[in-house]
């Protein structure tokens, strides 16, 4: 098993920090470092980052997929009529229009990472790791189970950075009792997202694009990355670092 680390997106945030810690976390792996063309930076430049032209995606996916093509999930219909009937709030932050690039930067970044890595870590640079976790229990389960394991912390439900709570696989609707996690059916969580190299098709990342129906954010990253729902998400170990004020 060989494990390719790979920060993609816009170089931001407490990089140098962000790295130490992951590289604490996972010892073993190697590192890749790509951004956009468009986005470089004095930061993109000191970690020698390899650059993709930024896409212009020419369709919201919160909004303008075809309703036979999205998926079931009632999150997502509160942000898809949310966005559409402007309701402002949550539902009126611009970023929400770049909801794919990330799955797209991977894509493109995934084509050039040599061929022998064949455990792939997907992290953005403003993702922080707790500085005492470790994630090899996890690297070697997406390994022998050929699954896609996603992370994230969750406010309200489990915050901590230095260790682990596997989300029980559930399906919820709108009327789910409050208890269980909304974290698993047709969602991968996505600040640190650790899959088999072969279970991410890059050329259907692509083909979805262009017929307008890949999904947002961690809906896309499920809708790449699990088969039959045979995916993993657990909160703790990271999170996007503007959530917390110390990984400690």
């Amino acid at each position: 098993m060989k494990i390719a680390i790979c920060f993609s997106g816009i170089v931001r945030g407490k990089v140098g920090r962000n790295i130490e810690h992951i590289k604490n976390a996972m010892p073993e792996a190697d590192f890749f470092y790509a951004t956009w063309e468009e986005r470089q930076n004095e930061m993109s430049k000191e970690l020698n980052c390899v650059t993709y032209p930024e896409p212009n995606v020419t369709y919201n996916a919160w909004t303008d997929i075809d309703p036979k093509h999205i998926p079931p999930h009632h999150k997502y219909m509160q942000y898809r009529n949310g966005i559409k009937n402007k309701l402002g709030g949550v539902y009126n932050n611009e970023s929400l229009n770049h909801s794919t690039k990330q799955i797209l930067a991977h894509a493109y970044q995934l084509r050039d990472i040599p061929e022998e890595y064949d455990i792939i870590v997907r992290i953005r640079y403003d993702v922080v790791c707790g500085s005492r976790v470790k994630f090899e229990k996890y690297v070697n389960q997406a390994f022998k189970e050929q699954i896609a394991i996603g992370f994230a912390i969750r406010g309200g439900r489990y915050t901590k950075m230095n260790s682990f709570y596997d989300i029980p696989h559930k399906y919820t609707t709108l009327e789910s009792d409050i208890s269980i996690s909304r974290d698993w059916c047709w969602w991968l969580n996505d600040n640190i997202i650790i899959h088999p190299r072969n279970k991410f098709d890059t050329e259907k990342v692509f083909q979805y694009d262009k017929e307008k129906k890949l999904w947002p954010a961690e809906y896309g990253w499920y809708q790449m990355l699990s088969e039959n729902d045979d995916h993993h998400c657990v909160y703790g170990g990271c999170s996007i670092e503007r959530f917390v004020r110390d990984a400690i």
